[in-house]
């Protein structure tokens, strides 16, 4: 099965504080890179589903099939994109 992203490699920062700083670099180019920062292991996870994964059928989705939540937003301070 061929990946759905354009995304070669993710490089994760660890920080003392237990958040990490996620970066996806792009086939096209840095301009194309995702950069950001996250508060836990949970929200690593997260961005490596938003970015590289595919949802599971019904992942995410209540009784209506509809999103429970938005994707949860960068940590302030940290750089998004480049």
């Amino acid at each position: 099965m061929a990946k759905k992203h354009k995304f070669h490699t993710t490089k994760i920062e660890h920080h003392k504080d237990g958040s990490a700083t996620v970066h996806h670099m792009h086939e096209d180019g840095e301009k194309h890179d995702v950069r950001h920062g996250v508060t836990d292991l949970d929200a690593v996870h997260d961005s490596m589903q938003d970015h590289l994964g595919q949802p599971n059928e019904g992942e995410g989705m209540d009784e209506k099939n509809e999103a429970l939540q938005a994707p949860p937003p960068a940590v302030p301070g940290m750089m998004q994109g480049k």
